[in-house]
């Protein structure tokens, strides 16, 4: 399998749609599907967005070494509702991404000034 062929898997057991999956990763999704078909080249920034979205071996993606998925204990535990929730905001667009970004910082600064008194 090579790069092109890992990428639709991937997509795919996310299950994600092209469209979905290169919005999240600010690209359209006919670009992902060129990328899918070896029509375009998977560039190391597409790598680096891939992997740092959906937590991906970079060494699967580029060579097909396993595990598909970093390693879990390089990440803090996350719960069934954490993972709902990256989903369900991967497949937003980028400007609602960009709403949820700034919601979380404004209630994080609330957050913040309250533990300060």
């Amino acid at each position: 399998m090579d790069i092109h062929e890992r990428l639709k898997y991937l997509r795919k057991q996310l299950n994600l749609t092209t469209r979905a999956f290169g919005e999240s990763i600010h690209m359209s999704g006919g670009a992902i599907t060129n990328m899918e078909k070896g029509l375009r080249n998977v560039t190391d920034r597409t790598v680096q967005d891939i992997c740092r979205v959906y937590m991906v071996n970079p060494e699967w993606l580029l060579h097909g070494t396993e595990p598909i998925f970093q390693n879990s204990d390089e990440w803090p535990a996350i719960d069934a509702e954490v993972l709902q929730l990256v989903r369900q905001y991967s497949r937003l667009s980028c400007r609602d991404q960009e709403l949820i970004k700034n919601i979380i910082d404004s209630l994080s600064e609330k957050v913040e000034l309250q533990n300060s008194f």
